[in-house]
Parts: structure tokens; sequence; C-alpha cells
């Protein structure tokens, strides 16, 4: 079994390395040597029954130097490196290789449980989004005839050396590759259309789940439009599903034998693992002859009262948000004095003052920098949150805040009113998944705007931002009541 590794962990097996004579720009090649040594060498029935000298293993420890360079210590000292490299997690010593997200985690181990419950051969894709799992992969589905897809050519000869049981492909490869797999999990990724490749590779009776870049999966071109046409004329298609993961959309599509209608709906994560939250289904027949992938037609077709707002032209889909309001994207922010805008100070009523000073940068960051204007947006315990930045304020968003800016002359306090109100909450709520939602800017970018003329929206503009600084200042009176009541309470004067 590879361990999971705490930080501790990797700090002591790093400085035991370094006792044996191994640098930490080299551990990782003698993790590869080790684990196809130990793969090579015990094919050998003889060595599996009496096992194998010092003296042995350092001599097929040399004839490796070409490929993972030279070990310059004795054969006592190789065995002890060879020992530790067998017991700790390759992959936390492979060189650039970034952490991966609670959600990818999720998915990852939603695929594992699918494969354990699937036939003998599977096949993951997509492996360079989920390479820090490549050790737990090989761990659980052991027992399977395991192959993996990966991009980068370097990356097949590493994984190959640290698991040579398995299978690994390259995307050119899959045009030649003649097994049929039981299942098959296509991992996050752009992809240049090997998509094509893999649905002919799931067996007649497997299952399948693709992670494709919403964008991507539903853009115009050659090779998006031969990926939804092959996906329609397969036949397989069980689930068709709305994530979002940090900043991005995706869609996530589920093939299986034999299920009866396509599932439509969200999908989310609790308490550490994937959540699907139908919100409608239809019969293939009926999905494949729609012929369509926007997703957003679906979700607001599950809702009676869109139905009927949509139906009656009331509103446009072709107008959206946006059309009129730019997603505010990171930028390189100049060196200077800010304050970091949290997401529970955005209210539905004002931006809370920030009592701690502003942070100094002696350097430009990379940030979202909101101004005067822009719509300030947060979805904070389960709730969306809207408010204008105000007249004269600017803030660097923190973690979970976003902003909307005004293309033209719709203006952020008419966008407020809309989302707060009945009709654009009906949208917002297609995206509920659970207690949350499954919120992404594109997604939220997509909801029908009303169609309004200019004294229009300088009236309505108007009178939200008077309403609201009532209400805002109205909350302020309130929590100075409730602070003082309760220090009266306590026996404290309150002057």
């Amino acid at each position: 079994m590879i361990p999971v590794m705490t930080m501790e962990d990797i700090h002591d097996a790093t400085e035991t390395f370094a006792r044996y004579g191994v640098p930490a720009d080299r551990i990782f090649s003698e993790i590869m040597r080790a684990r196809y040594l130990d793969y090579v060498l015990f094919l050998n029935p003889s060595n599996q029954q009496y096992g194998i000298s010092i003296e042995d293993l350092y001599d097929n420890m040399k004839q490796t130097a070409e490929k993972l360079g030279m070990y310059e210590g004795d054969a006592d000292t190789y065995v002890r490196v060879y020992t530790l490299a067998l017991r700790v997690d390759p992959m936390v010593f492979a060189p650039g290789v970034s952490p991966m997200t609670d959600e990818m985690k999720a998915l990852v181990e939603y695929g594992i449980e699918r494969a354990e419950k699937s036939g003998k051969t599977v096949l993951f894709s997509g492996v360079e989004s989920y390479l820090p799992y490549a050790g737990r992969l090989w761990d659980k589905l052991a027992d399977k005839r395991l192959a993996f897809v990966v991009k980068s050519s370097l990356w097949k000869k590493r994984l190959q050396l640290l698991f040579p049981r398995c299978r690994f492909l390259l995307p050119e490869d899959l045009a030649h590759d003649e097994v049929k797999y039981d299942y098959i999990f296509r991992g996050t990724g752009e992809g240049q259309g090997e998509e094509r490749q893999l649905l002919p590779l799931l067996a007649e009776k497997g299952s399948m789940d693709w992670i494709l870049p919403y964008d991507h999966f539903t853009a115009s071109g050659d090779i998006p439009d031969g990926i939804r046409n092959d996906v329609r004329r397969d036949g397989r298609l069980s689930g068709y599903f709305d994530l979002a993961m940090g900043e991005r959309e995706y869609a996530f599509l589920c093939f299986d034998y034999g299920k009866e209608g396509v599932s439509i709906g969200n999908m989310g994560f609790a308490e550490g693992k994937c959540a699907f939250f139908e919100q409608l289904k239809m019969p293939l027949s009926a999905f494949q002859e729609a012929d369509e992938w926007n997703y957003d037609v679906y979700a607001y077709n599950a809702s009676p009262a869109l139905q009927a707002i949509l139906a009656g032209n009331i509103l446009q889909m072709e107008h959206t948000l946006g059309k009129e309001f730019d997603e505010v994207k990171k930028e390189t922010i100049p060196a200077g004095r800010y304050q970091i805008l949290e997401a529970e100070a955005v209210t539905d009523s004002e931006i809370l003052k920030n009592e701690e000073k502003p942070v100094v940068w002696d350097e430009p960051r990379e940030g979202i920098l909101l101004r005067e204007g822009d719509l300030a947006l947060t979805l904070h315990k389960g709730q969306f949150h809207f408010i204008p930045v105000g007249k004269g304020e600017e803030y660097v968003a923190g973690k979970g805040v976003f902003g909307l800016r005004m293309k033209g002359w719709y203006t952020p306090w008419f966008l407020k009113l809309y989302l707060d109100g009945p009709v654009g909450r009906l949208f917002l709520e297609t995206m509920r998944s659970g207690e949350t939602y499954t919120f992404s800017l594109s997604r939220l970018l997509r909801v029908p705007l009303p169609v309004s003329d200019r004294q229009k929206m300088e009236d309505i503009t108007e009178n939200a931002a008077k309403a609201v600084s009532r209400l805002a200042e109205a909350e302020q009176n309130w929590r100075r009541v409730k602070r003082e009541s309760v220090g009266m309470m306590m026996g404290h004067s309150t002057m």
C-alpha cells in the first residue's frame, strides 16, 4: 500500500534520503528506480521464493544508470535507499506536480468507486489533472487491467517506471488501442478531441464519465461539433450535469448501458463526495432528437414558472447578463495600499466596513480589483449576496468574492434589484445543489436579463440606491441598539 504522507512524514523522509546520499532533487529518480527494479526483479520465480542478494540489487541498480542516473553510495546503503523508496508516496516527490483540490479528489474517488464495480478493464484519461492520486488509483484498482492516458511523453515514461504493471498511452495511441474498456474516466482538461477516440473503446455494456470544460464542450467548431454528434449517436448517455470547480464551469457526462432516460441536473460536493441533484429526466430518444446542449434550456424547462416567463416572451434567452456586464477578471494590481473585501462583508444592503488596516503591497500582485460602480457578489454560507461598490471605494476581492462591470448604461443597481427580486431568484434557484448552489460566473452571465430603456434604468437605479441606503442605515442602527442593550444588561455604561 502506498501511504498517505503528512508534511512531517515528507520532511522525515527527505532528511533520511539525504543521510543516504540522495539529495532532494534526486529522490523522485530513486523512487522510480526502486519501483521499477522491484517489479522486474520479482518477475523471476526464484527471486520471489528466495529473495535477492545485496550485490545483485546493487548490480541491477547500475544497469539503470543510463536512464535514471547513478547512485554514488555503496551497496549496503543502496539497500536502505531502495527500501525507503518503496515505502513513500512517489507523487509527493514528483517535480512540477500541483496539489489537488478537494473537489478533484472527490471526482477521482467517484471514478474509483465506479471502476471497482465494473469489469476488469479500466482506463483513466486526463491524468495530468489528478497526478497526485496516481498511487491511490494503483492501490485501489490493483486487481484491474489498468490503463492511463497522458499528454506528455515525459510523464508516460515516468509513470511507466513507477507503475510498470499498468499501460500508459498518449492521446495519439488511442486510435490504435484494441482493448475494450469496462469503465473509462476522463478527467478535466481542454483536450484536443481525444474524447472521440474514447467512445469506440467503451465496451458495449461499459460505463464512462467525462468532465469537460463547458465552454469547450458547447463551442462551435469541428472538434466540439464532432464530440457532441458522437455522444448523441452513441445512445448510452445517462446523465448530463452542470459542475462548478474553482472558477470554471464543467459539463459532467455519464454513460451507462441500459439506463432509462437521461438525468439532467446540477452536480456538487457534500462531505467530500460527489453529489448529484436531478432537475429533469427525459427519454434518451427525446434528448437525441432535441440535439440541444445548452444546459440552461433544460434547467429553465424544469421550472414551470420560468417556462411561463420564457414562453410568454417576457424575457429573451438571447439578452443575457453577459450582453450588458463583464466579469471583473484578475489583473496585475500595482503595489500600494488596499482594503481586502472578504465574503462575509458583502451583504444585501452594504459592504461592511473592515476595521482592519489596509494591506500594503510592496510589489505588484495578481488579483481582482473592484472599483466604484462594480457589482460585488458572493455565495456565502449557501446564500447569494449582491451590492454595488460605492463612490470613491476600491477593494481587492478576497476568497469567494467576484465582480461584474457594466459595459454600457445597464447599472449595477438595476442588476442587484433584478437578481434579488422574484424573477432573478427563479433563475438562481436553477443552480441549487442541496444546501448550496452550483455557481460559476459563466453560468450567471447566461441568465436572461430584462430589456430596459434608459429613462426606466435611471429611475430604477435611483430608487434602488435610496432604498438600500435607508436599509443599510436601519441595519446599522439595529446593530448599535443590540450592542448597547447587551452592554446595559451586563451592567456596562453605554455612554
